[in-house]
Parts: C-alpha cells; structure tokens; sequence
C-alpha cells in the first residue's frame, strides 16, 4: 500500500496535466468568439447570462484541475500517512465533483454548430475535461480510502 499511494497519486497529477491541456484548448477556442460573445451581450440579457456561464465554467474546470495536479504532487512526496492528506484527498473529491456537476449543467445542452469549428471543438474539449473531472473525483475516492486505511493501521 506505501506503493500504491504515490503512483495513484503521479497518475493523478498526469491526468490532470491532460486535462489541464484540454483547458486550454477549450479557452482557446472560446477565445475567438470574445468579441463577438460581448457584443451580443451588450443587447441581449440571455447572451449576457451565457458569456457569464461559459467564463465561470471555464474558470472553474481550470482552477480544480490545477487544485488536483497541486495537492497530488503534494502527496507524492509526503509517505506517512496523516489526517491532513486525508482531508487534502477529501476536499479534492469535493472539489472534482462540484466542478464537474457545475462544468454539466452549463454545457450539457449545447449542441454543435455548423460552420462554427473553434466553438465545436471548444464544447468537445469541455466535454473531455468534464469526463477527466468524473475520473479524477473516482481516483480521490480510492486515494481517500487508501489514506484512511494506512492512518487507521499506522
């Protein structure tokens, strides 16, 4: 199990890399349409309300990603177990699971649109990164258990 926890934890922060990857590509591709998103929101509430969703989902997958690749780097050099990396694995489920589930709310209606490839591919780079967020979220449960475990048996 003294194994097991630090390449779980090397796992998650490649992962998380990946995705922070998939971020990027996400913004980037959000950004080509800044222009054109804040002009219609100066006419209309519902543009306004979307340019606003579509900032603070990006905002939000970006920030806990780059929380699991800190913390998990974190714990691979700390071995003992203690009650704080349990916490630190805790609060990374939370964090995962919260932006995931605000990350599909916002974008799991959004269809592609034709002719809009920088848009299309900013949805399917969403996509990836909330998927990568629900795997994330599964491998902090077991890195939590397996925490739990080795500071109950310590």
């Amino acid at each position: 199990m003294d194994l097991l926890q630090p390449l779980l934890h090397l796992a998650q922060a490649g992962l998380s890399g990946y995705s922070l990857f998939h971020a990027y590509i996400s913004v980037s591709n959000l950004h080509q349409y800044e222009q054109k998103m804040e002009k219609a929101a100066e006419w209309s509430d519902t543009a306004k309300h979307e340019l606003h969703k579509t900032r603070t989902t990006q905002t939000s997958s970006a920030l806990s990603i780059l929380s699991s690749v800190i913390i998990s780097l974190g714990l691979v050099s700390s071995p003992t177990p203690t009650i704080t990396k349990v916490l630190l694995n805790t609060a990374s489920i939370a964090i995962c699971v919260l932006a995931r589930t605000h990350i599909s709310n916002f974008w799991a209606n959004k269809a592609k649109v034709p002719l809009v490839k920088g848009f299309n591919a900013a949805i399917t780079s969403t996509n990836v990164v909330k998927d990568h967020l629900g795997v994330l979220a599964i491998s902090w449960i077991v890195s939590s258990v397996i925490e739990a475990w080795r500071l109950g048996n310590n």
